[in-house]
């Protein structure tokens, strides 16, 4: 681990070195004050020489040659900077704009009348270029405003024959779209067979380049194909053609050539988007690698971050070159944090981290390298293409190793279900003996359950009130009916000192045995402290402390309704837990009981209130759980409050025993065929009418 670290140290430091060094420094041969000596040097067939150093600048002014009279100079321009930001007489000048830049080339007389070829590498945005008083050529046409500008960028050979000992080389150019004006490269003079081998050698990498790129990204998109499982594949593939894409819209920009009318500023924004979709993609390509080492909140970021700055493409070329800067920024971090995430697979000795560590190294440095150039803006042969083929020939080494280790896999599977194989065919043999001593001890577990469930609910019948309990003045109708053989719902009635009818309907959370066991819970409980609280809501506030004191870690909650009636003052007193609506019909009304608190075993100390009525002759009032209002039909409809509501209305002046059948009459028809989804309990109270 340490031994990577140091690589990666001594790598970024020798990166940083080349990217910053001084050209200065390698390149004797500079024009200074707009002039070049080249007197001493032949023109053989290997001879190429760059036209760096300093020319001479005309800012705002288109001068033809030969030039008449004095021309105000603005200053001299080291090419191939850019006089964006140059410092003139004070003023610094502004990125856009049209300049003539003019030098002079001295060559010795055996050059005159040779063959020359002259490089023009890319220059923003466009240019026309003049060489003895000639017309050599251009890109795009330059003007003197942006409506009279036509840009485009691209790199060109021209031939040029001097006739005399001394060459003036005049540039057009003019910039009023791009952040960088004037020269992105160093252009070079040279024989004419050098320069054509140069062309030669440079579309021939370029192409061979572009071919891979497409062919790999082909062949990992059929991989992809028939393993949709691995994302890696995919992520690999897409990145491959998006670096494809670049490569033919950079450099000697290869879709020009086929197309030359195509529509330049489309290809220049194909290419930052190609830039831009480049980087989120690789990081989810190695997010899909090492996902345990990855953190996905940073790669939705780049993600994000990615498409902001590709939407900036549908503004002007002059503003979303700017923000180039910004996403460059962006770049250099997710290149560290990649590095950041191989290094952990390395340390947590993923399969395959340290080769693909390997080829992420070379292949970061090479795309560092390639930005750092592009930031001092020098542009020369790119790096990247090439590192991403040993990098791509470091993942075909890793899949290979992949696909070795699956061979591996399924040889030792085959091997293993041989061996389960014969195992079962020697269960199989006694396979009719297993099945009926299984199925024996199934039928006889079953019964045992089955008994129990039996006694289970014989229990809760009779620690539930029964039908047809009289107290004074009230008459008192049941119906409970559990979902299976037991249920959740509890309910109880009881006659306080005073003269007080006390009644409490519950519904525990869940049906079958554990809600069962939950209301054995809830009656203990509720036994403990009914005769001793005569208020409604402190006896709430008391029940909901016991059960969080005893069984919070159990999770008992349930709702609850608790009902009191004084017979002597018809007064009634009620809270409600969570409880459903309940119903209390009087003569030509029917008013809502609506819950006092919350569900009680939430939390502790939770407020519950009180609330009180007055009670008539007649008056009637239904309890019941939420198992009556959450039924459902065949339509998926719920048999609601309105239903049983209406039901109460239409049956007022019949005998509370055939309102009660009623209700359970129509809920029958309503559920049809359907399960019964919840315990389902009523309890219908009257005040007794004058005979």
């Amino acid at each position: 681990m340490r031994k990577l670290i140091l690589l990666t140290g001594v790598f970024s430091l020798l990166i940083f070195q080349l990217a910053c060094q001084n050209p200065e420094q390698e390149e004797p041969h500079r024009f200074r004050q707009g002039v070049l000596d080249l007197k001493e040097i032949t023109f053989k067939e290997d001879t190429i020489v760059d036209l760096q150093g300093e020319w001479e600048l005309y800012y705002g002014e288109f001068h033809y040659p030969p030039f008449h009279g004095e021309k105000p100079l603005t200053g001299y321009l080291a090419i191939p900077n850019s006089w964006q930001d140059e410092e003139f007489g004070g003023e610094e000048l502004p990125r856009t704009g049209h300049v003539t830049l003019r030098a002079f080339i001295h060559i010795s007389k055996q050059t005159v009348g040779q063959e020359l070829r002259i490089y023009i590498p890319d220059v923003a945005t466009s240019y026309r270029f003049f060489a003895n008083g000639i017309l050599i050529g251009g890109q795009g046409k330059p003007g003197i405003n942006q409506f009279d500008d036509t840009p485009r960028i691209k790199s060109k050979y021209y031939t040029l024959i001097p006739d005399k000992e001394v060459i003036e080389l005049v540039f057009h150019i003019a910039n009023y779209d791009n952040n960088f004006g004037g020269f992105w490269a160093i252009p070079s003079l040279g024989n004419k067979n050098a320069l054509d081998r140069e062309k030669m050698l440079a579309n021939a990498r370029e192409l061979f380049l572009l071919g891979a790129l497409v062919l790999i990204g082909l062949y990992h998109f059929g991989l992809y194909f028939y393993k949709r499982k691995e994302s890696s594949i995919f992520y690999f593939a897409v990145f491959c053609f998006l670096l494809g894409i670049r490569l033919a819209f950079t450099g000697e920009r290869y879709v020009l050539e086929l197309f030359p009318n195509f529509h330049w500023p489309t290809a220049f924004r194909i290419e930052f988007a190609s830039f831009y979709f480049a980087v989120p993609t690789f990081l989810l390509f190695i997010y899909s690698l090492f996902p345990k080492e990855s953190n996905p909140k940073y790669v939705r970021f780049v993600l994000i971050a990615s498409i902001v700055f590709a939407l900036t493409l549908f503004l002007p070329i002059s503003i979303f070159t700017i923000l180039l800067y910004g996403f460059q920024v962006l770049a250099f971090f997710t290149i560290g944090y990649v590095i950041h995430i191989n290094l952990k697979a390395v340390f947590n000795k993923r399969p395959n981290s340290k080769l693909f560590f390997l080829g992420l190294l070379i292949l970061a440095f090479s795309v560092t390298f390639d930005i750092l150039r592009h930031s001092v803006n020098n542009r020369g042969i790119g790096l990247t293409p090439y590192a991403l083929l040993c990098f791509i020939f470091i993942q075909s080494l890793i899949l290979s190793s992949r696909i070795a280790n699956a061979f591996i896999r399924a040889e030792e599977l085959a091997e293993s279900l041989k061996i389960s194989n014969e195992s079962l065919l020697a269960v199989t043999e006694n396979l009719e003996q297993i099945v009926s001593e299984r199925t024996s001890q199934l039928n006889s577990s079953l019964n045992r359950i089955k008994k129990d469930l039996l006694l289970a609910k014989k229990i809760q019948q009779k620690i539930l009130p029964e039908d047809g309990i009289k107290f004074e003045h009230l008459k008192i109708h049941l119906y409970f009916q559990p979902q299976g053989e037991v249920g959740g719902d509890f309910y109880d009635i009881f006659e306080l000192d005073n003269g007080t009818v006390r009644f409490f309907v519950a519904d525990a959370t869940g049906h079958g045995i554990q809600a069962a066991l939950y209301t054995m819970a809830i009656k203990s409980e509720y036994e403990a402290i009914k005769r001793f609280i005569t208020k409604t809501d402190d006896l709430m506030n008391h029940l909901n402390q016991k059960i969080q004191n005893k069984f919070s870690g159990l999770k008992i909650v349930f709702s609850g309704f608790l009902l009191d009636i004084d017979t002597k003052t018809k007064t009634i007193y009620y809270s409600s837990a969570g409880h459903p609506n309940q119903i209390f019909q009087s003569t030509g009304e029917q008013i809502i009981l609506n819950r006092t608190g919350n569900i009680i075993g939430l939390k502790k100390d939770q407020p519950y209130t009180q609330k009180q009525f007055q009670m008539a002759k007649g008056d009637r009032i239904l309890l019941f759980t939420d198992g009556m209002l959450e039924q459902k039909n065949e339509s998926r409809e719920e048999f609601g409050m309105e239903r049983i509501q209406k039901i109460l209305v239409d049956y007022a002046e019949k005998e509370s025993e055939r309102v009660l059948a009623e209700l359970v009459i129509q809920l029958f028809l309503f559920q049809g065929k359907e399960e019964q989804e919840d315990d389902q309990t009523m309890v219908l109270i009257e005040w007794e009418k004058t005979p």
